[in-house]
Formats: structure tokens, C-alpha cells, sequence
């Protein structure tokens, strides 16, 4: 088996993605703009800025923060739990 071959290959796919992801990053807005229009639901971007919010929107934007820290140390401790106990 020809091995430089597919380090070549898999060389290039990585090159090829990587490009592709940069390319989209830079004009996210416009490509994600264009697949809403042909119909394909692409959720809007997550991200705010915390200096634009009002003083609700940071306090529940801190509530829900601390909700999901609290999930995510539940859990962590459950199945440390069931670890042990196996």
C-alpha cells in the first residue's frame, strides 16, 4: 500500500476544509443570509454583546448561566457516582 499517497490526500482534505471554513467565517452573514432563502433554517447567531444588554436581559443571561453550571455539575457528579460503584 502506497501510504504517501494518502497522507497526500488527507493532507488536501484538511487544506480544503480549512479553507472552506475561513471563507465561510468571513462572509458568515451573507451565506447564512442566501440558505434562509432557499428555504433551509439557520438559527441566528447566539452571540450578543453583554454591553448592549439591559439590566433584565444580564440578569437572566446570568440566571440561565448559573442553571447551566449547576446541570453540568449534577451531572458530573452522577456519573462519578456510578464509576465507583462499578
Amino acid at each position: 500500500m502506497n501510504y504517501n499517497r494518502f497522507i497526500w490526500g488527507a493532507l488536501s482534505g484538511v487544506a480544503v476544509t480549512t479553507t472552506g471554513f475561513y471563507v465561510y467565517q468571513r462572509n458568515k452573514d451573507r451565506v447564512d443570509s442566501f440558505l434562509r432563502n432557499q428555504g433551509i433554517n439557520i438559527p441566528a447567531s447566539a452571540a450578543r454583546d453583554f454591553s448592549e444588554m439591559d439590566m433584565e436581559e444580564l440578569v437572566a443571561t446570568k440566571e440561565r448561566l448559573e442553571d447551566l453550571i449547576a446541570e453540568m455539575e449534577f451531572a458530573k457528579k452522577k456519573t462519578k457516582k456510578k464509576k465507583t460503584k462499578s
